[in-house]
């Protein structure tokens, strides 16, 4: 008998090893089979032009869903600044490519919060399940502080910039397995897997 299929519409390797984690850590999609984009080589990348985590999210499901005819498990993440106007927000990973890469958006951030040494944000995660017969989207946050100067040699991303509130070590002075267990993607999934249940 055929397991049925579920596509996790995202690129980024390092999501690709979270995506593959939570969904062992919740006990969920435990009788599908799990394929990566590697599958598709020439389905492309949606244009991520909404205004917020949740649409984008569910732009990418459906976009890979009605690519590849598989169910599909996609996200949006990125950072807020506090009391901010939704700065950097969907665009936070646009701000890098920007700006030539992490570091330099980083830099750019704190060029404009020159007094301070820490800058307090939270970090969202938005997913969505879109298959033929649903689509589910749920989410989680992170309060934490964003700092000037890369700490840990772990993680991807901004994981080397983000203190999470009520910790002293970035995410990836953490290390993976910690940093897992305490991120706006943890929230996420286990948010997920109680509207699986």
């Amino acid at each position: 008998m055929h397991k049925e299929k579920i596509l996790l519409g995202t690129s980024n390797r390092g999501k690709i090893t979270e995506f593959l984690f939570y969904i062992k850590y919740f006990k969920i999609f435990q009788d599908f089979e799990i394929i990566t984009l590697n599958s598709f080589p020439n389905l492309g990348e949606p244009e991520e032009n909404d205004i917020t985590f949740d649409g984008n999210a569910s732009l990418k499901s459906s976009f890979f869903y009605s690519g590849s005819n598989l169910s599909c498990l996609s996200d949006d993440s990125g950072f807020i600044i506090n009391e901010s106007n939704n700065f950097p927000g969907v665009k936070t990973a646009r701000l890098a490519k920007e700006k030539g890469g992490i570091s330099g958006a980083v830099k750019s951030i704190f060029n404009d919060y020159l007094d301070l040494k820490e800058i307090p944000i939270t970090f969202y995660c938005s997913l969505s399940l879109k298959s033929k017969n649903k689509t589910l989207g749920a989410s989680g946050s992170i309060n934490g502080s964003l700092i000037s100067e890369s700490r840990g040699e772990d993680g991807f991303g901004y994981d080397p910039y983000f203190i999470p509130e009520n910790h002293q070590l970035t995410f990836s002075e953490m290390g993976s397995k910690k940093k897992m267990l305490v991120s706006h993607r943890y929230m996420a999934f286990k948010n997920l897997s109680l509207k699986l249940i």
